[in-house]
């Protein structure tokens, strides 16, 4: 299952290229700044706990924050990436990173060349058949209005 966020982009940063510790190929990432703070559905009002979450893309995948810009309101897929290692000192340190694979963008975001709107048939109105007046059993007009 997939996690997913939305909320609006506060700052992009540059990739930034880090070296192999074993000179092997060098890894790549982007880090973004998102704004998740909620809202309340009542008054509307801001929450007065924010909710400002750095995430990252890594790789290839870089390049999918060149379609927005700051205060762009976007849906984030993510993966939670944990890691191990010993320090310096010997003690056992742990970290977490939130790894983005997918972005959409919300609310009038150009992400991709739009493509015109299908238009949807008109509906057509048919005016009912006229229906000869109720007659009672005797072929006269039958007038059921009490006045």
């Amino acid at each position: 299952m997939a996690n997913q966020i939305t909320g609006r982009i506060i700052e992009i940063g540059q990739t930034v290229q880090i070296p192999s510790k074993t000179g092997g190929n060098s890894f790549t990432k982007r880090e973004f700044i998102l704004d998740a703070t909620t809202y309340d559905p009542y008054t509307g009002e801001r929450s007065e706990y924010e909710n400002i979450i750095p995430l990252e893309f890594s790789g290839d995948k870089c390049a999918e924050l060149d379609r927005y810009k700051n205060d762009d309101v976007v849906t984030v897929s993510f993966a939670l990436q944990g890691r191990s290692w010993t320090n310096q000192d010997g003690e056992l340190k742990r970290m977490a990173s939130i790894r983005c694979y997918k972005i959409e963008g919300r609310g009038g975001v150009s992400q991709s060349p739009q493509t015109a709107p299908i238009q949807q048939p008109q509906p057509t109105y048919h005016q009912p058949q006229d229906f000869p007046p109720p007659v009672d059993a005797n072929g006269n007009a039958k007038d059921d209005l009490p006045f």
